[in-house]
């Protein structure tokens, strides 16, 4: 993967199990930190979700965001591409959270959720809360440029 830019590095790679059972969630983590020149995010992290997020998921995302927030991630690329439920409960506070780090911490771009996904968080209300971008690959091979909330897309 390009990711990042030619010149960012990968700081960390990290497997996840969000929650278990028949429905269970697990998350992969990836952090880039790129140089300290030119405009953008710093470190830049991409969080792909597999499976189910239920309630035991949703609290233990929100506990990995605002961890990767207090380390200082500037720029989130939340990968949906694998996710293949979010329970209907629980999509106004998964958004909530992702509010709460973009406002803390820095910009947050959605990619690949599915037709399924659109619409939970559409029924929710929640739709035009998110900036989504249609893949994580093709969002990330694109230069990283600062925008509101340092954001790479609108």
């Amino acid at each position: 993967m390009r990711a990042v830019g030619q010149d960012a590095h990968k700081a960390l790679g990290l497997q996840m199990e969000l929650s278990h059972g028949r429905h269970g969630a697990s998350a992969r983590l990836e952090v880039y930190d790129r140089p300290d020149t030119g405009p953008g995010p710093r470190r830049i992290a991409r969080l792909t979700l597999r499976g189910w997020i239920d309630r035991t998921a949703l609290m233990r995302l929100g506990r990995t965001l605002d961890d990767m927030a207090s380390r200082g991630v500037d720029q989130l690329v939340l990968d949906c591409a694998e996710l293949r439920h979010v329970d209907y409960r629980m999509t106004a506070g998964l958004v909530e959270r992702l509010e709460h780090f973009e406002s803390h911490a820095g910009g947050v771009i959605v990619c690949g959720l599915s037709r399924h996904l659109r619409d939970l968080f559409r029924l929710a209300g929640c739709e035009g809360r998110l900036r989504c971008w249609p893949s994580a690959d093709e969002l990330l091979a694109e230069p990283l440029a600062p925008g509101p909330g340092h954001g790479i897309a609108s």
